[in-house]
């Protein structure tokens, strides 16, 4: 089996207990990018690692891919973020199998805790992997319309305090052109601006 850590914890929601997976998050501030998920998939939750669904490994791919993420020996990709400044979460922790969305709810509880993660670590870039999941907390939490777009948007970097980031996930509606901009824009920002 590759690497040699394993995130997996558990939790207690609604009085059960939950298996999920831990933030991976640096213990200094502020940090290069914070990476925000929707909720970890069942399968990423049983290996102990983010992102192991299909659609996963392509966010991982196209980070390394663009020079983002660089891994030292055999390993599971979240295994190298804290060395590259970056930390990961997502926004509801309880597991959902693929094409299970949160409930309106589960967001609008559980967005505080992101919140507050952001405050703590100041990321110079805030990047979420799911432009839907974006669009739920700009809608239930800042009561706002305003559809967020595939890369950065700086209409929204002031409601989070850092460069806002939508990740142009493989399979997506976002077209491959768009994908390779908003790639390289990531890489730019994060070699130009970080800490």
């Amino acid at each position: 089996m590759r690497g040699s850590m394993n995130y997996q914890i558990e939790i207690r929601v609604d009085n059960r207990t939950v298996k999920t997976l831990a933030d991976i998050l640096p213990s200094s501030s502020p940090i290069k990018m914070l990476i925000i998920g929707k909720t970890p998939a069942p399968i990423s939750v049983s290996k102990g690692h983010y992102f192991q669904g299909r659609q996963g490994k392509g966010f991982w791919n196209l980070l390394r891919k663009y020079g983002l993420l660089h891994l030292s020996g055999k390993r599971f990709d979240d295994e190298a973020l804290i060395e590259h400044g970056y930390g990961i979460t997502d926004v509801v922790k309880t597991p959902h199998e693929p094409g299970r969305e949160p409930t309106d709810q589960e967001y609008k509880m559980n967005w505080h805790r992101v919140s507050a993660l952001i405050d703590k670590l100041r990321p110079h870039v805030t990047m979420f992997v799911y432009k839907g999941a974006l669009n739920k907390i700009l809608k239930l939490v800042c009561n706002s319309e305003v559809k967020a777009s595939y890369g950065f948007n700086s209409d929204l970097d002031e409601l989070f305090g850092s460069k806002l980031f939508v990740f142009p996930m493989p399979g997506t509606r976002c077209t491959a052109e768009e994908a390779c901009k908003a790639m390289n824009d990531l890489r730019a920002a994060l070699e130009a601006g970080c800490p």
